[in-house]
């Protein structure tokens, strides 16, 4: 609503010719990183509609829409966060929440085995990712459960998916452990190094938990949590939680222009289903990029992908995950949940994603022990 506002604003200011500042950096509002980082933990719209006044330095035509422009340096975080408003900093409302210690500090742990590169994920390469399974009536080759979605494991009874996975869908339960579901034990290398896992845990759902201001079309708040009825048992290597960014420092990374890693069990480029888990890395795209397709992309949103490379159809609900160091180790750190994306996977057409980062409060306040 804030930015509605803000749209109208505007075109009174082009109208009169009103805005004057001048800076080296003008850019599309939705194509600075910082301004969307600023808007999207800052909960106060004055503040954030008085930010954006402040900094507006021309404006732009966006599929016949006038846009803000502004002064991106007007937004740019410094470490010591002198000058920085309170609410800019989110370590009163994350890394001091009370629902903080729920989360695992062993997490999104690196395993050599990981295969940089390739295409088939390796075992134990993500040990995080779950499957949802739906009620129905149709009988597959997984032991009768239909896999739809996916998500990731944040503790021992919590699986962080999208909420169109879960709204208006009648859920049954979760696997996790899994990584090619053509065959019971899942086994790869070679003599000595031949390695084989059959260790896979189906958890029915104690309870479903969409966000409540889920909107399908346009796509909003596309985040929901998965409580299980019984907790994960983590003493096998195959099962382990991914990180989430709760650190400030995780939170004011700029991702556009990172690669990030999606993984799923979703459409391949051959229009079949995957059996084994697969991977892809896709570059972070600048929100403009987004736009330019949907207009009705959120500050809590982001895309990414390129020719070729794409989440698709059964990946909804997944993870993209960025390396990142934590306490001077390299961890992967969830910032993304795989929402929608173009009718042909890996077309001209990023994908989107819901961004985590404007989400952990959410997702903290939704837990319980």
């Amino acid at each position: 609503m804030w930015l509605a506002k803000i749209v109208f604003f505007v075109s009174v200011l082009y109208e009169c010719n009103g805005y004057i500042k001048q800076c080296s950096d003008c850019k599309l509002y939705r194509a600075c990183p910082e301004a969307i980082q600023f808007a999207a933990i800052t909960n106060d719209d004055e503040t954030k509609s008085t930010k954006l006044k402040s900094s507006i330095c021309g404006v732009e035509i966006v599929n016949g829409s006038r846009m803000p422009k502004v002064c991106c340096s007007d937004y740019t975080l410094t470490d010591d966060r002198s000058g920085v408003p309170e609410s800019m900093t989110l370590k009163d409302s994350i890394e001091e929440h009370a629902n903080l210690p729920l989360l695992p500090e062993e997490c999104g742990k690196i395993y050599g085995e990981r295969i940089i590169g390739g295409t088939v994920a390796s075992l134990y390469e993500f040990p995080w990712m779950a499957l949802i399974a739906h009620k129905t009536r149709l009988r597959s080759v997984n032991n009768d459960l239909y896999f739809k979605c996916g998500g990731t494991i944040i503790n021992s009874r919590y699986i962080l998916t999208a909420a169109h996975c879960v709204v208006k869908k009648k859920l049954y339960k979760v696997r996790i452990g899994e990584l090619d579901l053509s065959s019971k034990e899942d086994c790869q290398g070679e003599y000595p190094n031949y390695i084989c896992e059959a260790h896979l845990q189906d958890i029915e759902i104690e309870e479903s938990i969409p966000h409540k201001e889920y909107q399908r079309m346009p796509s909003k708040n596309d985040i929901a949590l998965l409580r299980l009825k019984e907790p994960i048992d983590f003493g096998h290597k195959n099962v382990a939680p991914i990180c989430l960014p709760v650190l400030s420092k995780l939170r004011n990374v700029t991702l556009v222009g990172k690669v990030g890693t999606i993984a799923g069990w979703g459409t391949t480029e051959d229009g079949t289903k995957s059996f084994p888990l697969r991977k892809v890395d896709i570059p972070i795209l600048p929100t403009s990029a987004c736009y330019e397709q949907n207009p009705e992309t959120t500050p809590n949103q982001f895309c990414a992908g390129e020719l070729g490379k794409d989440s698709c159809n059964g990946d909804s609900g997944g993870p993209l995950m960025v390396e990142n160091q934590v306490n001077g180790k390299f961890k992967m750190i969830q910032y993304g949940i795989v929402s929608y994306g173009p009718k042909i996977c890996g077309s001209a057409a990023p994908g989107v994603y819901t961004n985590l980062v404007s989400y952990m409060d959410w997702i903290l306040s939704n837990m319980r022990p």
